[in-house]
């Protein structure tokens, strides 16, 4: 029998899937306001309105994610949100050299680097059940 997902990478599914979704929103319908708002380089808007359906759509599966107890069924999802943290973070760091992102850039850099260090130790944790 699989074992149950650990709590605390439930919970930093959780905080995970309230960060997609406040970011999907603003891309998917805010995208001039956020532009503006966080200083960020020119963006195409209906670029960045996809953007924010990734966004929403990786909330979506993580709120099924959430709610399942069985490892064996969310664990390629982990590895996933992972492997999209660390791509993400590598993306990030070279838009904030390259096109000058400011302190959106390193926000989002930092998040990205703080979910994946979390996601990887419980995703270490939870292995070793």
């Amino acid at each position: 029998m699989s074992p149950e997902i650990l709590k605390s990478l439930k919970i930093t599914l959780l905080i995970q899937l309230i960060i997609f979704v406040v970011f999907g929103i603003f891309f998917t319908f805010f995208i001039d306001s956020y532009v503006q708002l966080f200083q960020w380089p020119a963006i195409d808007r209906t670029a960045g309105r996809f953007i924010g359906v990734m966004f929403l759509s990786f909330a979506f599966i993580e709120f099924l994610v959430y709610r399942e107890s069985d490892w064996e069924k969310v664990e390629y999802f982990i590895i996933l949100d992972i492997l999209v943290c660390i791509l993400g973070a590598i993306v990030q760091l070279l838009g904030i050299f390259m096109e000058d992102t400011g302190f959106a850039g390193w926000f989002n850099f930092t998040l990205l680097i703080a979910f994946f260090v979390g996601l990887l130790y419980f995703y270490i944790q939870q292995q070793k059940q």
